[in-house]
């Protein structure tokens, strides 16, 4: 594979944990390939539907094997600002899967216990070992983790808060609680952890709604460059928004203060894609919905305009913006988009301490 080398994108600010000028960059950390057995496109089929539709890095993060990105061949003119990351997903047992980002070699998934915690630190710590950081994948796929079994993990800061695999019950049912509502759940009780979307794409060449299609949640990264250090630095740091189909042109993350702001046209851009599958709901009125929740979930403040703020005076707070459409057919479908967490306890220094 051709070497890649960052181009400005998007556009330039300045953040103010960064101290510098950063950079906006697309990217996928989850996707299969025909190496996995249930995929129906190969690894440069799959990297070639991601450059081509102006993501600027992806994770092929297949079950148990490793890609090196070296290996993986694209065809055209191959833009600059485009590169794969190495990684794989751990893909353990009961059902514990995690995507092993920006690591160096394959890594084991054999490990069991009778303590789902356990394995999971497993995964984190053979993660570490092999020079990467990991991300818990879909943790309400056959409802395999609960809050209990995240919260004793050491150095686990990323987990699938959105995963566009229509199996995996982001939203949760009457009997488990949505994999927002456990995101809070752990941040209440003191875990710095941030939330990742992803798409889990394994289907590239049949388009259906209840197939695995990418393009239906990505994480948007503010990082200094485009390398794969840069990248999961960034991430490792919350500085990044997760989203299903919003997209913000500003996003302060404060240490006093949350500021965003909506970009109103790359989200119709996003939202008229007939990839995108947002969430249907039963009731509420078409527009915008900024939220900025705190401990337990609580709405501490919401805006119906597209660009609000609200000060940081909790242990942690969140933003969420919500874009509710109503389509043709009458049906009423959300889109999201989610800033990560500020704290003011000090929980995320001493975490990574």
């Amino acid at each position: 594979m051709k070497t890649f080398y960052p181009t400005i994108v998007l556009l330039c600010l300045v953040f103010p944990c960064l101290g510098q000028t950063a950079k906006w960059y697309k990217g996928n950390t989850h996707a299969h390939t025909t190496l996995c057995g249930h995929a129906d496109s190969s690894p440069s089929v799959v990297a070639q539907w991601y450059h081509d539709h102006g993501y600027h890095f992806a994770i092929l993060s297949e079950h148990n094997k490793f890609i090196d990105p070296k290996t993986v061949d694209l065809n055209g003119s191959i833009r600059k600002d485009f590169l794969l990351l190495p990684g794989e997903e751990v893909t353990g047992r009961k059902t514990i899967h995690s995507t092993a980002m920006n690591v160096n070699r394959l890594i084991p998934w054999h490990f069991d216990h009778q303590h789902r915690s356990k394995i999971i630190q497993k995964h984190v710590d053979e993660t570490v070992k092999a020079g990467g950081v990991t991300i818990l994948n879909h943790p309400n796929f056959g409802w395999a983790v609960k809050a209990k079994d995240m919260l004793p993990v050491k150095k686990l800061y990323l987990f699938e808060l959105y995963n566009g695999h229509p199996k995996v019950h982001n939203f949760g049912d009457h009997h488990h609680p949505s994999t927002e509502q456990l995101w809070d759940d752990l941040l209440t009780q003191g875990m710095t952890i941030y939330g990742v979307g992803s798409d889990d794409a394994h289907h590239f060449a049949d388009w259906k709604p209840n197939k695995s299609n990418p393009g239906r949640g990505w994480v948007m990264v503010r990082a200094k460059e485009l390398t794969s250090d840069a990248i999961t630095d960034a991430m490792t740091r919350g500085d990044f928004y997760a989203s299903s189909g919003v997209m913000l042109k500003k996003v302060i993350r404060g240490p006093k203060r949350i500021e965003v702001e909506v970009d109103e046209e790359a989200t119709a851009k996003e939202l008229a894609s007939p990839i995108l599958i947002g969430r249907k709901v039963k009731e509420g009125k078409p527009g915008y919905l900024v939220e900025f929740i705190g401990p337990k979930g609580k709405v501490i403040e919401e805006s119906l305009e597209t660009k609000a703020a609200c000060p940081v005076n909790l242990p942690y707070l969140r933003c969420k913006v919500t874009r509710r459409v109503k389509k043709d057919n009458g049906d009423l479908i959300e889109y999201y988009a989610w800033t990560q967490p500020v704290f003011t306890d000090g929980r995320e220094k001493t975490a990574k301490e």
